[in-house]
């Protein structure tokens, strides 16, 4: 209406009389010459004021109402040499001028909005975002040295391109040293040469300083090699030894690399094949890539509080009945690693179950390769019971869910052995 209007010109003259954007206008040399006459000589020009834009947003801005995106004022002539020269002011059309205004488009404000980044794992497609190409080739931060086998890890056929950026970031010295170490590993320790070279550079691994550096791309070196030499027990041993010492080293931090690190030694631990050849020794790859998990959970697990329960719960789906003996020899050993009270919260339970099917297996197998893998599952949950009931566990066996007798009935004379407890039936033993 009028009245706000009118209010809001007062209220814009009000901040522009307070930004002082006044200006001094000098008249023609005609017009003073004419109007000379009945005026101050000594008056130089004429202080003028003129509303602006900004004015009229600012005072909107005090009442709380939306801006006006104007993109500037319109250019009337100058009154006063109008009237001196006895003109009128030019006239605007509206019309053409509205649609002169269109062409130009109002500035955006600098702001800022929310949005969602991912939603279960996923990104939105919304113009917040940049978009997905699926056909994009993604960029891979590769070793130093070139792979051997270039067409295995280069032209996939998935679109992705192998891009040699570590020169880039690291110095020669550092180069050198990480040649260095992944050729001791990769040697192996066949002759007992190359075993001292492989224990000195995995010592040096786990004591030097200055390597933070390296992490990222040792990282990426043993969680590779992991996968591709997953049917050689004896590499992967040495690959978890690295990680070993990775761990370690006080002059290191892994918080930021951790979910690339440990999914692989888990995998190690619970796969259900590790090996090519059935003599393998995959067995103590399960126990030390075990321990390489335990260690982690020791070291993070005060800063992250769901780390060590999410490592119990996949250990815990190793040892179900549905999964196959080494998987299930895996998940006793990491369990077991964790202390008295992972063992009788999830090993005991099923011990006597699977002890009996254990024994009733052994009966009737012939192959040399099962009744190894019974044998070895059958001696994980003895090495377990040796812990439960070992001295440095004074509650056992009162903390128990399940009657002693029980336990001298299934296992017999194998638990004399390992309880340090003058039980009855230890007593008659002996």
């Amino acid at each position: 209406t009028e009245e706000h209007i009118s209010q809001l010109i007062r209220e814009a003259v009000q901040v522009q009389r307070h930004c002082k954007r006044a200006r001094i206008h000098l008249p023609n040399n005609d017009t003073t010459k004419n109007s000379t006459a009945g005026k101050d000589k000594d008056r130089a020009g004429v202080v003028k004021r003129r509303l602006h834009a900004e004015d009229i947003n600012m005072a909107l801005q005090w009442r709380g109402s939306e801006k006006i995106y104007a993109t500037g004022t319109v250019g009337f002539r100058n009154s006063s040499s109008s009237r001196g020269r006895g003109g009128q002011d030019k006239k605007v059309v509206l019309e053409e001028y509205l649609k002169s205004e269109m062409d130009l488009k109002p500035p955006q404000e600098v702001g800022l909005t929310v949005h969602w980044l991912a939603v279960d794992g996923t990104q939105p497609d919304i113009p917040q975002n940049p978009a997905s190409n699926k056909n994009k080739r993604k960029a891979i931060v590769h070793r130093v040295e070139e792979e051997e086998e270039a067409d295995a890890a280069g032209d996939t056929g998935d679109g992705v391109q192998v891009m040699q950026l570590l020169p880039r970031l690291l110095s020669e010295e550092l180069q050198l040293y990480f040649s260095r170490i992944t050729t001791a590993v990769e040697r192996g320790g066949m002759t007992p040469v190359e075993r001292q070279q492989q224990d000195a550079a995995l010592r040096s691994l786990a004591r030097d300083s200055g390597l933070q550096e390296l992490v990222p791309f040792m990282i990426n070196y043993v969680t590779r090699n992991l996968k591709r030499h997953m049917g050689s027990p004896e590499h992967c041993r040495t690959l978890v030894r690295m990680a070993s010492s990775l761990l370690v080293n006080p002059h290191i931090h892994l918080e930021l690399y951790l979910h690339q690190l440990l999914p692989a030694i888990l995998t190690m631990v619970v796969a259900q094949r590790l090996s090519s050849k059935p003599w393998d020794n995959h067995w103590s790859l399960r126990y030390e890539a075990a321990l390489c998990l335990v260690q982690a959970c020791n070291q993070f697990g005060n800063d992250y509080a769901t780390l060590k329960p999410r490592i119990l719960r996949t250990l815990c789906d190793a040892v179900g009945p549905d999964k196959s003996l080494p998987t299930q020899y895996g998940g006793i050993v990491g369990i077991s690693l964790f202390g008295p009270k992972a063992i009788n919260a999830f090993i005991l339970p099923l011990a006597l179950d699977y002890w009996k099917q254990w024994n009733e297996a052994l009966t009737r197998l012939e192959d040399l390769e099962q009744r190894m893998e019974v044998q070895m599952c059958q001696q994980a949950t003895l090495n377990a019971l040796s812990v439960f009931l070992g001295p440095t566990n004074h509650e056992a066996p009162e903390a128990m869910d399940m009657e002693w007798e029980e336990l001298e009935d299934t296992f017999g004379d194998p638990l004399v052995m390992l309880s340090t407890n003058e039980t009855e039936y230890a007593m008659c033993f002996i």
